[in-house]
């Protein structure tokens, strides 16, 4: 049985170092090929993805080679078959194998597509494959069945010169090399969730706070509701004064210790928008959560329906949500006595003596009348 020597055994630990620090799928083709011919050189190394039903092969090369030309690799779709690795799967999938442990030389120079029209072409007398999963022969037939492409390296030599020692070294990387390899594809895919995970977040309204009231990370669409409903802060790493002492509020209205803990949302209203703030407290990591959502509110719009200006629209609109004149006063900007001007215009084109009245009136000709509790909360 073949041994490896003090020296092989670190080249091998430092391949399978070198192969567990690859990231990058795009390029992990060519860094896995000069990982693997530093320990097992050939001539022409290449990493492969091969389709056992299409027969279509994709490859990567080191970078200084040119690769093979299209003709070549319609040569390989169209005599798939004469690969004598081909012909022996499943068995191949089991480790490293070379096209001379099925034929000799002489059968080998024979074959009119594989090697007359493409590895005699390039100089190769031999080659030792690799795939890379696990398949077992019983699993075979699934996995053809199932369409998939198998990765596997394939190593080029001018010589039948590959040894036992050759064939030991890539069969105890090969593990290594497909969990590398499995590696890589799971990054890719967590970093285009990152990708899309950023892309979403830049349409919502996030802060993270310490439990001093500083932001530990801010959405650039929460940082322009700050500065739209509470104006621009001189610290921009703490919250506004205002919103800071409603987060108190509601943390020190809360015995819970242990939990994650949500409580009723803050809103503010400003024209005919409406800021709302939910509060999430994680106790356990000691860090506040603030999701902000702007809305449109619905019933401005609708009362537009009703041939009134557009003051007396804004007027009607807030005393339908329960706002005594002073606090309608207050969010459109006015004095009160103007307000008390607007209502009795608006009394006026409804037909109507009071507020509640006018309420009834302008839900009646919206046709929304069995929906006022609904409206009014709304």
């Amino acid at each position: 049985m073949e041994t490896l020597t003090s020296q092989d055994t670190q080249q091998l630990l430092h391949a399978i170092q070198d192969l567990y620090a690859l990231h990058d799928l795009s390029s992990f083709g060519v860094k896995a090929l000069e990982i693997v011919n530093r320990l097992v050189p050939s001539d022409v190394p290449e990493f492969h993805m091969t389709n056992a039903r299409s027969h279509e092969v994709s490859r990567a090369f080191l970078p200084d080679h040119p690769g093979f030309t299209p003709e070549m690799d319609q040569v390989v779709r169209s005599h798939w078959g004469e690969h004598p690795i081909v012909q022996n799967m499943p068995l191949t999938f089991t480790g490293a194998y070379k096209i001379s442990d099925f034929m000799t030389s002489r059968q080998f120079h024979h074959l009119e597509g594989l090697y007359q029209q493409y590895l005699g072409v390039v100089g190769c007398e031999d080659q030792m494959v690799m795939f890379l999963p696990p398949i077992s022969p019983q699993n075979w037939n699934e996995y053809l069945q199932a369409d998939l492409s198998m990765a596997g390296i394939a190593l080029n030599r001018s010589q039948r010169n590959f040894t036992e020692r050759d064939r030991l070294l890539l069969n105890l990387l090969r593990p290594h090399l497909f969990q590398a390899y499995c590696n890589a594809q799971r990054y890719q895919q967590v970093q285009q969730r990152l990708i899309q995970l950023q892309q979403l977040l830049t349409h919502i309204g996030l802060i993270i706070l310490d439990t001093s009231g500083q932001i530990e990370w801010i959405t650039p669409q929460a940082n322009q509701y700050l500065e739209s409903y509470f104006g621009k802060t001189l610290e921009r790493s703490q919250v506004p004064t205002s919103l800071w002492a409603w987060i108190r509020y509601q943390v020190a209205s809360t015995q819970t210790s242990n939990q994650t803990t949500s409580f009723l949302p803050l809103r503010i209203e400003q024209n005919d928008k409406q800021l709302v703030i939910q509060l999430v407290v994680e106790s356990l990591q000691g860090r506040y959560l603030l999701l902000l959502e702007e809305h449109t509110l619905s019933l401005l719009p609708v009362l537009e329906l009703l041939g009134l200006s557009s003051r007396e629209t804004e007027v009607l609109f807030w005393v339908m949500r329960g706002e005594a004149n002073q606090a309608i006063a207050k969010h459109l900007d006015v004095h009160p006595s103007t307000i008390r001007k607007h209502l009795e215009s608006i009394y006026h084109k409804l037909g109507v003596q009071s507020r509640t009245e006018a309420i009834a009136q302008a839900l009646d000709k919206l046709g929304m009348l069995p929906s006022l509790t609904s409206l009014q909360s709304s």
